[in-house]
């Protein structure tokens, strides 16, 4: 009799891999997005400012929100493509196991940092909204709205920490 409970625990961790990385993959495309909405906004406020001489005023708040939008949405999809800024003084003289340890440390070390900024943006989301917190310039938005970003970015980002630590894991090679 063929044992089906590993291949149905690796069916379901890839399922759940795969389904990770889609969501990271959907946050970036919205990050890229709003880049280009970003410069489009920009473009437009510049030339209402210069040209027509009626300056918008809500836009450079707009800005900063985005680039936390688009900062935080991208970040998984970096660290999921291996294009994330690091410093590899250890890992570049690094060989085998120790050089796949150091990975692994490496995106653990991520998850942990994305889990504190996420429970503590789940506190400021929190309180934000219960008390109704608005942003101090002309936009006056509801200050959950933008910090919800660095919600979905954390949180995203600690899955994809969690997933690059379990391939590392069970991966042979470095071995």
């Amino acid at each position: 009799m063929k044992d089906n409970s590993s291949e149905e625990e690796t069916f379901s961790s890839s399922v759940f891999i795969r389904f990770v990385e889609y969501l990271s993959f959907g946050a970036a495309v919205l990050s890229a997005v709003l880049v280009v909405f970003t410069l489009f906004m920009t473009g437009y406020s510049v030339f209402q400012r210069y040209v027509l001489g009626t300056p918008i005023t809500w836009t450079d708040e707009m800005s900063g929100f985005l680039v936390v939008a688009i900062v935080m949405l991208g970040a998984a999809e970096t660290l999921r493509r291996g294009e994330h800024i690091s410093v590899d003084l250890l890992t570049s003289k690094a060989t085998g196991r120790r050089k796949k340890a150091l990975g692994i440390w490496s995106y653990l070390a991520t998850a942990f940092l994305a889990a504190v900024i996420f429970i503590s943006t789940w506190e400021a989301v929190k309180f934000s909204y219960t008390i109704g917190v608005y942003s101090s310039g002309y936009l006056e938005a509801p200050l959950w709205i933008p910090q919800s970003f660095l919600l979905v970015g954390s949180g995203l980002l600690f899955l994809i920490s969690l997933v690059r630590a379990y391939d590392g894991l069970r991966s042979r090679k470095g071995d």
